[in-house]
């Protein structure tokens, strides 16, 4: 007995197509087959990836099609079925809906299912077939691009524990009505419905810990009554958000590609809609207005996460304003920044300016940890840096990367640590990149290396000294005193 569970585990850690070919060749894994439980079709796994000749996707459609009719016959519990139809311009919806309600016979517990362009928004979901009391078992949806329309006689999804739903179209009606079926539902994705204006969470889901919401452009309002969210993850331009208990949301993910002016709403709404945040990361394109200093505080905070995307017109965001965020949190532990070029003002530093002199008035007692991608020579990144040194007695890492996340240890740029692409290089920096980064380290030479204390473990991450060179290199003193510093 041992040994066949050991071979049916084996078995199911196979993709499909190497499954089905050692289920030809061994009896005990014809046998395992049976009990194979993951079907993941797609001409990948199928061996159909290379055939383009004329009729390919009607042989995709009934090896499909066969493999699902023969399932009942051989006994197979499927437990797990992902079926990718994205080029299957000609399948008619009598085949979708026969193949789900023989994966219904099977009990499945997970169900992903992508459509063709040509089905998008006019197949209608077979809700019927699936959530009567046969599908009690049913745990995992996954929609994409199809129309769901729940009525009021569908049955009690008792199993669901994740919905996503892809561009699938759906009614706040429709979706309040399956949301009020799905009690012990646990992660809730809903990505670019357009019919959503208002989102209602309602305190019967009892279990859910995951909302993700991701550009949904008509939503303006998200209220939240379910009572133990744990994470929730929002794309797209600052709405109204309304947690009737938000004690146990501990992980914040907020985010626009749109200029949004993100993180000015997030400092002055965060603190009442998720006062016990410990993880918060935050995404921002164009941020054109300053973070406020608000007295309201973020006391739970450990963690702070935030990346600046480059605006399309003139930056005008000051990048030390995010001390905002840092005087806001007493328990901040974590803070890691990623700035893009022209994401921020750059008001370069001229000789020994006195801006960037004098101590902090407050402390970041527990902040240890910190990490700016994409540094630059701009006054107020470094005075930001310089606030960090002044005000953190308790830092030990300082990391200042001044390539986009490719740079190498200053002490150590003559290795090459990644391996070349293309290009012959280890990454693609411009010449105008590698420029600025040269700038920015004879930047940190000049006005933070000194100041950052023996104890903290500091790094100056630069362009690859053997991919990329030319008059990017730094002066040599230069060189040489950030080597001592930088270790």
């Amino acid at each position: 007995m041992v040994l066949q569970d050991t071979i049916h585990h084996i078995h199911s850690l196979l993709p499909v197509q190497d499954a089905a070919r050692v289920a030809c060749v061994s009896r005990e894994f014809l046998r395992s087959w049976r009990c194979y439980s993951k079907l993941i079709l797609t001409k990948r796994t199928l061996g159909l990836t290379g055939d383009k000749s004329e009729g390919s996707e009607i042989r995709y459609i009934n090896k499909i099609d066969k493999i699902l009719n023969t399932c009942p016959s051989n006994g197979m519990k499927v437990k797990t079925l992902r079926i990718d139809l994205h080029d299957c311009e000609s399948l008619g919806a009598s085949y979708l809906d026969r193949w789900l309600r023989i994966a219904v016979k099977s009990s499945i517990n997970e169900l992903s299912l992508s459509l063709p362009d040509s089905v998008k928004k006019k197949y209608c979901f077979p809700y019927s077939v699936l959530f009567d009391e046969t599908t009690s078992s049913l745990q995992s949806i996954y929609l994409s691009e199809c129309i769901f329309e729940p009525i009021e006689t569908v049955g009690c999804f008792g199993n669901l524990k994740s919905l996503d739903l892809y561009y699938v179209h759906i009614t706040e009606k429709g979706l309040e009505l399956l949301l009020s079926k799905s009690c012990i539902l646990e992660r809730l994705q809903i990505y670019s419905s357009s019919e959503i204006i208002c989102l209602k969470i309602p305190c019967t889901l009892q279990k859910l810990k995951f909302l993700i919401i991701k550009s949904c452009k008509k939503i303006r309002v998200v209220e939240i009554s379910a009572p133990n969210l744990s994470t929730f993850d929002y794309n797209g331009a600052p709405l109204e958000i309304r947690i009737r208990d938000p004690s146990q949301l501990k992980d914040v993910y907020l985010s626009s590609f749109d200029p949004s002016r993100i993180l000015s709403y997030v400092r002055g709404k965060l603190p009442s809609i998720a006062r016990n945040v410990e993880r918060l990361t935050l995404l921002s394109c164009g941020e054109n207005v300053n973070t406020p200093m608000l007295p309201d505080k973020l006391l739970h905070l450990k963690s702070l996460e935030i990346k600046l995307g480059r605006s399309e017109e003139s930056p005008m965001y000051d990048i030390f304003s995010v001390v905002s965020f840092l005087d806001a949190s007493p328990a901040l532990e974590s803070f890691i920044l990623h700035a893009e070029r022209d994401a921020i003002i750059c008001d370069c530093v001229a000789g020994d300016d006195l801006y960037l002199r004098g101590a902090s008035a407050y402390k970041h007692d527990r902040l240890r940890r910190v990490k700016i991608t994409g540094f630059h020579s701009a006054k107020s990144l470094i005075k930001l840096v310089i606030h960090i040194l002044d005000s953190a007695p308790s830092l030990e890492a300082l990391t200042l990367d001044t390539t986009g996340g490719y740079g190498q240890k200053a002490s150590n740029a003559s290795e090459c640590a990644a391996s070349r692409g293309r290009s012959g290089k280890c990454s693609f920096l411009s010449e105008r990149d590698i420029k600025d980064a040269s700038i920015a380290v004879e930047s940190v030479g000049r006005y933070i290396a000194g100041r950052v204390p023996s104890a903290v473990e500091f790094q100056v991450l630069e362009p690859c000294r053997r991919c990329h060179t030319g008059n990017q290199s730094v002066d040599e003193d230069w060189w040489d005193f950030l080597k001592q510093h930088a270790g």
